[in-house]
């Protein structure tokens, strides 16, 4: 496991930091012991996405997020914070995998198409809007970590340019 968790962080003031294992870097600081684990989990399962082989036909450069993207995701996350609501850790890493301009395997692009596709419904919900009572909602949070409209708009026309059988996939994560 490249990342550990500690009890007695100085970057963190009180509860649990989530610390690389590499670098001594904190990934997050929570709470508790639970959330600091579900960031744990979350950070392993983008890190097996990324190291699991794709099949031949799925072998393609990665793509690289937008600057609007990043700037969406990075607001998700300081939402977040402020607010401690919004998203799920598979969320919060893929904003930092944003923020961080990681370059994007196709499979997380048709995760993230996916992911767009279930929760635009999220966009009728209370508070989604500025000026809206509760803005920002959890929904509009979790809409930002994914890098918001224009990681909705970046993944579809990566996908409209894929080969049909990839088009047509559907991914429930």
């Amino acid at each position: 496991m490249p990342w550990h968790i500690e009890t007695a962080n100085a970057a963190c003031s009180s509860g649990y930091a989530v610390v690389k294992d590499s670098d001594g870097t904190v990934e997050g600081c929570h709470r508790t012991r639970r959330e600091a684990l579900a960031q744990l989990a979350a950070l392993n399962i983008v890190e097996a996405e990324r190291t699991v082989e794709q099949p031949v036909e799925e072998r393609q450069d990665s793509y690289a997020p937008t600057d609007a993207m990043v700037s969406e995701a990075r607001r998700g996350l300081e939402w977040r914070q402020a607010f401690g609501r919004g998203g799920t850790e598979i969320g919060v890493a893929r904003a930092r995998d944003i923020v961080n301009r990681r370059r994007l395997s196709l499979q997380t692009v048709i995760r993230m198409r996916s992911y767009f596709a279930r929760h635009e419904v999220d966009k009728n919900g209370r508070g989604f809007r500025p000026n809206e009572p509760g803005y920002p909602s959890a929904g509009r949070i979790a809409w930002a970590l994914w890098g918001g409209d224009a990681g909705k708009t970046w993944s579809q026309s990566i996908l409209a340019s894929a080969p049909r059988s990839l088009q047509d996939d559907t991914d429930t994560r």
